[in-house]
């Protein structure tokens, strides 16, 4: 039976195709899938320990620790220690603080960060000079952007300041030289627009304290030599032993992996969820389509297995050829569809599409992307072949060589139902199982979720049979007004239920997966970009000192910035219910419009008049939640005591104020808190402006974002005490990330609408095939080719917009319910409904009917009436 298999095969190669498009197409998705996987996941743990620069180990505060670790410092960890123990390379304290820059009459301000004996240790690349030395006097890095600007150099002197200098001898800043240019290309400070490195000495002096010892530090990055398991195990042990109360070591993958999970709020693995909850789906698509595909090849070779039956064949050796032919044509398609999955990232990668976010798509072949999709794809081909080869054993050698639609109109059984409906019942508790489930088992309840989905299909694919035709019946009636060929399609639609069920489930297969994918995107995006408005509510903030209304004004007017806001500050505080003082920032601002228009955020309605203040819902430190007794706030104004020689500060005028809290952050980095209040009660005295920052929101412009920060940096040259800084950087590297996410659905769109041609043309021609003898009649009596085809045109139409329909619907409710498990956990998940994708999913669906019907329809007309009648 091998040789006659393999001649069978080589005698419908090009029946296999479609089959094979089908593997191949599924198994170069779970490639594909599993490289993207595998490049994402190197890409977010170098996004998530960008701060470690080349050190493999950190040292972090314990989970739950006491609050007393964040009072640590620098000489509690001992750093000369444990440098000095065997196996360590280097360390460096995660030490940073503002500075000041001024040369000439221009002044910037920017972050500076602690150097280190390693210069790999830095987060920085020194790309000329080199890095100061811990015990240099008065020695830094300048970035090199700023250099670039200023036209400075290596060896040159300029002065840097801190609002932080507390030194009375030099209040005006410190005069240091410049030893060495640095770069950004993690975009790890992006925020400030890269970072300066300082020696320890001059580090200290601008933050404040004494000694560089005595500088706050919660985070220490280790460099071991990782060579010999027994040097870094007691390395590590030793480490261990010297660390302060509340802090642990964890290796740079062990840290990565905890803020990927730190993400959602269950600790989930946010980029697992998406991929799972989507590649599942599609794989599931392509086993239906290739049992479609297997039933038409042993439809089309019922007189050949009927022969093969007669000269002595058994039911097991034709059941186990089928299966061989199954295996075979699943090895190669999948062996070329892992081939297909690696040079499509391949050519993504090569094509830096993704290099605005700074990822790159690095080829990681692993044990998984090799075997994971080849196994799945034969085991899927097998499994998905086991109906067509029962159906080739199941009548005896004379029924075979009758015509199959004479065997196949027996009534059907009470079991198909029994089964679709049983289903379905456990697919709706599977979903609502998912639904309870989701908060506290995120994995758990997605699988629960998936499997609802399985079901759920399953049972309208099982039960078609019975609803199908019936929808259909008005939709036919309205055809049949159009002519013979249309009253003959709406005949035949209910003549047969379970041909119609067939070719209906094919293409509700494919639609209900495109609705899924192109629901799911939208939802995602429109999800996705919420959440970045709420982490990154504002493009540009300048603050610090007194933002004056000058420079406010050239910064509105520079390109790229497309609104501003110039707004009184005030400083102060308010209890919570918990007893627990908290620092608020108090800004002025004209109206909740003017304010909405800075804001990335939607406000919706809000009052921000003079007895009411805007607030946000969560703590910018510590991410807690923010709560007000009986939905208001006391707060305390903060002003500098005249009679203090010391700047300290008192207590002023008090206000007590209704609060509104909407999700915004990131407006300032000086308080956990800000309050947004009407500017009447700076006018009126409530609260005394203690300066004024300026919200800028960028866009609109096409200008390149760097240029138009460059730009801002130039007008506020002149003013050393005001920092200029903004998340936007951040966003747009986040953004770039999503939409290189939402690009797989986009590629999933394709592969579905080719999934689709594919299991509607296998199925129309699987009808044709068991129309032979009727359509050979029809060309008889006189019906013309153009009405033949015109016949199953219309009907693949009728059949195309029914399931259509009910695919979108099922689609929809099943991507709405994916990104509700997937997302649901780190942001406010948002369910689109997008009439135009719905109209144009409808428009395709009935294209790619039209056009699976061609080759089945050409089929029909030409063969010759005679011919027909004696094949079947």
């Amino acid at each position: 039976m091998w040789s006659i298999t393999m001649q069978m095969m080589k005698k419908n190669v090009r029946m296999l195709i479609p089959a094979g498009i089908a593997v191949l197409i599924g198994t170069a998705f779970i490639a594909a899938t599993l490289l993207f996987s595998n490049a994402l996941d190197a890409s977010m743990t170098e996004t998530q320990t960008v701060l470690y620069g080349d050190a493999n180990y950190a040292v972090t505060p314990a989970q739950n620790a006491p609050d007393s670790v964040y009072e640590n410092t620098v000489g509690d960890f001992h750093i000369d220690r444990l440098e000095a123990v065997d196996g360590v390379e280097g360390a460096r304290p995660n030490v940073e603080g503002p500075i000041t820059y001024s040369s000439q009459d221009r002044h910037a301000s920017g972050v500076v960060i602690a150097t280190s004996r390693d210069a790999k240790l830095l987060p920085v690349s020194i790309v000329q000079g080199r890095a100061p030395k811990p015990d240099e006097s008065e020695a830094f890095a300048l970035p090199q952007r700023l250099a670039s600007q200023w036209n400075l150099k290596v060896g040159d002197t300029m002065v840097v300041n801190s609002s932080a200098n507390t030194d009375e001898a030099h209040p005006e800043g410190f005069a240091a030289t410049i030893v060495g240019l640095t770069d950004d290309p993690h975009n790890a400070y992006g925020f400030y627009g890269g970072a300066a490195v300082a020696s320890d000495g001059l580090l200290a002096r601008l933050s404040g304290t004494t000694s560089f010892d005595e500088m706050s530090a919660t985070e220490l990055y280790l460099s071991i030599d990782n060579a010999n398991a027994t040097t870094l195990g007691d390395a590590k042990a030793t480490i261990i032993g010297d660390l302060p109360q509340g802090f642990r070591l964890l290796s740079r993958q062990q840290a990565a992996d905890e803020a990927i999970k730190k993400m959602s709020s269950d600790g989930t693995d946010v980029t697992k969820q998406f991929l799972l909850a989507f590649g599942v789906l599609a794989l599931v698509v392509a086993a239906l389509v290739i049992a479609n595909t297997f039933q038409v090849l042993v439809a089309q070779r019922r007189k050949t297995l009927a022969l093969l039956r007669t000269i002595g064949a058994t039911k097991r050796q034709l059941y186990v050829s089928v299966l061989e032919e199954a295996a075979i044509l699943g090895f190669v398609a999948s062996a070329l569809g892992v081939a297909a999955g690696i040079g499509l990232i391949a050519a993504v990668g090569a094509s830096g599409v993704l290099a605005s976010a700074s990822m790159q798509i690095k080829i990681i072949i692993d044990w998984q992307v090799v075997i994971v999709p080849i196994v799945f794809g034969v085991l899927v081909t097998v499994l998905a072949s086991l109906g067509a080869a029962r159906s080739a054993t199941s009548v005896t050698p004379l029924e075979a060589m009758r015509p199959l639609e004479l065997t196949d109109q027996r009534k059907m059984k009470v079991g198909r139902a029994v089964i679709g409906l049983f289903a379905l019942l456990v697919g709706m508790g599977l979903v609502g199982l998912s639904l309870w489930m989701q908060k506290d088992h995120g994995d758990s309840a997605l699988l629960a979720a998936v499997g609802g989905c399985m079901f759920s299909f399953l049972g309208l694919a099982l039960t078609a049979i019975f609803w199908m035709p019936w929808l259909m019946k008005g939709a036919g009636a309205l055809a049949s007004l159009c002519g013979p060929s249309a009253k003959l399609a709406d005949a035949n639609i209910q003549k047969n239920p379970r041909r119609i069920a067939a070719t209906g489930t094919a293409l509700l297969i494919g639609v209900t997966l495109v609705s899924t994918i192109a629901t799911g995107a939208a939802s995602a995006k429109a999800t996705m970009n919420q959440a970045l408005d709420e982490r990154y509510s504002v493009d540009v903030v300048a603050q610090g000192g007194n933002v004056p209304q000058q420079a406010a004004d050239k910064a509105a007017k520079v390109e790229g910035v497309r609104h501003s806001l110039y707004a009184p500050t005030a400083l102060a505080t308010y209890e919570t219910p918990d007893g627990k003082t908290m620092d608020t920032l108090v800004v002025g601002v004209p109206s909740a419009q003017v304010l909405q228009s800075v804001m990335n955020i939607d406000l919706g309605t809000v009052d921000v008049d003079a007895g009411h203040a805007l607030m946000p819902q969560y703590d910018a430190y510590d991410g807690k939640r923010l709560t007000f007794t009986d939905g208001r706030v006391s707060l305390m104004e903060q002003v500098v005591d005249a009679n203090s020689e010391d700047g300290l500060m008192r207590n002023g005028n008090h206000a007590d104020l209704a609060v509104t809290q909407r999700d915004f952050r990131r407006v300032t980095q000086t308080t956990p808190v800000v309050a947004f209040v009407n500017e009447s009660m700076f006018a009126d005295g409530t609260f005394q402006d203690s300066g004024h920052m300026l919200l800028l929101k960028l866009g609109g412009a096409n200008v390149p974002l760097s240029q138009t920060f460059d730009d801002l940096t130039k007008v506020f040259e002149a003013y050393p005490n005001v920092q200029l800084g903004g998340p936007v950087a951040e966003r747009q590297q986040w953004e770039t990330m999503v939409n290189a996410m939402l690009m797989l659905l986009v590629a999933l769109l394709a592969v579905a609408v080719i999934v689709a041609v594919i299991g509607v043309a296998n199925t129309l021609s699987l009808s044709v095939i068991e129309r032979t003898r009727e359509s050979a009649t029809l060309r008889a009596i006189g019906m013309t080719r153009g009405q033949l085809r015109s016949s199953l045109a219309i009907e693949a139409v009728l059949i195309s917009v029914v399931s259509s329909v009910v695919g979108m619907v099922v689609g929809t409710l099943f991507g709405w319910l994916g990104i509700n498990m997937v997302m649901s956990s780190i942001a406010t998940v948002v369910y689109p409904v997008d009439w135009r994708t719905y109209g144009v999913i409808l428009a395709i669906a009935i294209v790619c009917a039209l056009v699976a019907s061609v080759f089945p329809s050409r089929r029909a007309a030409k063969t010759p009436p005679v011919e027909a009648l004696a094949e079947a």
